[in-house]
């Protein structure tokens, strides 16, 4: 008895003072000196499991426990890693947009940007027209932030500092002649290898066959990603007529009426 009563305080003293390594090789056993776990994977890497919940509400939610803060589990509810901050759960997505500091810098556009085509007699029918948007960053209204680097030139928005970004757009537009189909306010991209080459990441689309709305469809889009120094932006107006053989068919994304000013808005994100 007195010699597995000496076993188990061996083992005590071994639990409270060891270091944990935890791995697949078992050659390489040994942890990093300043970590009380660190777990280790070749590749091909494999993840570690964190402890699982229906949903949130499932876990212990104890209320003023400092020792309980930074706990983390992950919810299947919503596919989101949660972390206890001594009070209650919070998703670690909420930290990212609500603590995180923006810097911005917005460009308006001077001037109207009219579009128009015409289908002709003979199929196929229709025809589409398109064109670059107006950008300015001299206006009363304008800003370039400090902490933000971007340049505009030639209606070119050029990025020239890396990092996550959020570009809102928008402006409205007003149809004239007969059947546009559709039009639509494109963000597009060139990347810095590539400068003369745009894409187009994302847009806004107003589809309706009835030219007399009696208003102006407004676009409002908006778009987060990971922007590399020197790639480039720029707004491009576009629109699709049907069959108008006499009539021309046009649409005007205008700068400025009661809707408000047709801009481009950069945000960088600080992680």
């Amino acid at each position: 008895m007195k010699k597995i009563y000496i076993i188990l305080l061996s083992l005590l003293e071994i639990g409270v003072y060891a270091q944990v390594n935890i791995s697949k090789n078992p050659a390489d056993h040994q942890p990093h000196s300043d970590a009380i776990l660190e777990v280790k994977s070749t590749s091909p890497a494999t993840a570690v499991l964190l402890p699982t919940v229906p949903q949130i509400s499932s876990a212990a939610d104890p209320d003023g426990d400092e020792v309980f803060k930074g706990a983390i589990v992950y919810s299947k509810n919503n596919a989101s890693i949660y972390e206890h901050d001594g009070t209650n759960w919070r998703s670690v997505y909420d930290y990212v947009v609500e603590t995180k500091p923006q810097y911005l810098a917005h460009f308006s556009r001077p001037s109207n940007l009219i579009l128009s085509c015409t289908g002709g007699f003979f199929p196929p029918y229709g025809c589409t027209s398109d064109g670059i948007m107006s950008l300015t960053n001299s206006g009363p209204s304008d800003f370039m932030g400090s902490q933000i680097h971007l340049s505009v030139a030639s209606n070119v928005i050029t990025v020239n500092e890396t990092g996550l970004y959020r570009i809102t757009y928008r402006s409205y537009a007003s149809f004239d002649g007969l059947n546009t189909d559709e039009i639509q306010l494109r963000l597009q991209k060139a990347n810095a290898a590539t400068p003369g080459t745009f894409a187009t990441i994302d847009y806004k689309p107003f589809i309706d066959a009835n030219d007399d709305l009696g208003y102006s469809p407004v676009f409002n889009g908006s778009i987060v990603t990971q922007v590399n120094a020197g790639d480039k932006f720029r707004l491009q107006g576009y629109m699709r007529s049907g069959l108008s053989p006499v009539i021309t068919s046009s649409t005007t994304f205008q700068n400025s009426n009661v809707h408000g000013t047709g801009e481009v808005i950069f945000e960088k994100i600080v992680l």
